[in-house]
């Protein structure tokens, strides 16, 4: 198994353990669940983004204007 070093502020480092704590976690579980979840998205660039987000905005629209009739 491998092993990951980053350098983070101390403060940040605190926070995020306190919380993980709060959750009955570890930091380490975290993250590691962050990493599965950020490697299984797939990436979108800015236009792929904001064309997904004009499709949304349509489907809103319809509905809305559904909702008035």
């Amino acid at each position: 198994m491998g092993q990951l070093n980053i350098r983070i502020d101390d403060g940040l480092k605190e926070a995020f353990i306190k919380k993980a704590r709060e959750h009955n976690a570890s930091a380490t579980e975290l993250l590691i669940e962050y990493m599965k979840q950020y490697l299984a998205t797939p990436y979108k660039n800015e236009s792929q983004k904001i064309e997904e987000l004009e499709k949304r905005l349509v489907k809103v629209e319809q509905v809305l204007g559904e909702l008035a009739a």
